[in-house]
């Protein structure tokens, strides 16, 4: 699936929890749920904008348009 470049406003709120290392609750549109700390924003090419996640299983990267929910915990 092309990356498709999400709202500059929903960039700037990663910013921050990167910037606070925020403990995040994630939903992927594909159901996945992830927990972890926002590290930071990364761009991958060719695959698009990602989020850089300290979970429990160690360093994950999600790309921001799979994302359909983020809770702060």
């Amino acid at each position: 699936m092309t990356y498709q470049p999400i709202d500059c406003g929903d960039y700037d709120k990663y910013e921050l929890w990167c910037m606070h290392k925020s403990l995040l609750r994630i939903s992927l549109v594909s159901g996945e749920p992830l927990e972890g700390k926002a590290e930071n924003l990364k761009i991958i090419n060719p695959e698009g904008e990602h989020l850089i996640l300290s979970t429990k299983k160690g360093e994950h990267a999600v790309r921001l348009d799979l994302i359909k929910k983020v809770v702060e915990l």
